[in-house]
């Protein structure tokens, strides 16, 4: 199975080990394609990929946006396709590929609404209006897990206004 989050490049490995149990099949002819994952509709097509002496494997790194533009959160279907083997390996191997939102953003953008944020290093001026703080965001309540960091900037103009605030992640 495969875990990526949507827009990431999807790194693709298949290693096939021979009937010895020891040697890997490095002459083989390896590609893949992406179904949804009923298995009906081709969204990535064929992908031919070639074998890496270093990690022993046949490898590829899949662009999302050069390859697959319109990719969705969902489950899909890794079809691989093995031809011109040393050994007698099966033509045909499958393998699930989730693509997952990305949670720390979700975080981020929680913590920003306020969920799960602690403000402090506050500094004020004379009329009580805030000059400065650090804002935190938590992934939990417990406020174990920092995410980001903000340090936030204002400037006053009078009680209880102020011309700029800004909020810049340290």
């Amino acid at each position: 199975m495969i875990d990526v989050n949507k827009g990431e490049n999807i790194e693709f490995s298949l290693q096939l080990i021979k009937s010895d149990g020891i040697s890997v099949e490095q002459n083989a002819v390896v590609s893949y394609r992406i179904f949804d994952s009923s298995a009906t509709v081709e969204l990535v097509s064929s992908q031919t990929i070639f074998y890496n002496t270093i990690t022993q494997s046949y490898t590829n790194t899949l662009i999302p946006s050069a390859s697959w533009v319109n990719q969705e959160v969902g489950h899909y279907l890794v079809v691989w396709s093995v031809t011109e083997t040393d050994d007698d390996f099966n033509s045909v191997y499958t393998e699930q590929l989730n693509i997952n939102i990305d949670k720390n953003l979700i975080d981020r953008i929680l913590g920003l609404v306020h969920q799960n944020i602690v403000i402090d290093e506050t500094i004020f001026d004379q009329f009580g209006n805030m000059r400065s703080a650090r804002l935190r965001i938590f992934r939990e309540a417990s406020k174990t897990n920092v995410i980001a960091i903000y340090r936030i900037t204002a400037k006053p103009n009078g009680p209880g206004r102020f011309t700029t605030w800004e909020q810049i992640e340290e």
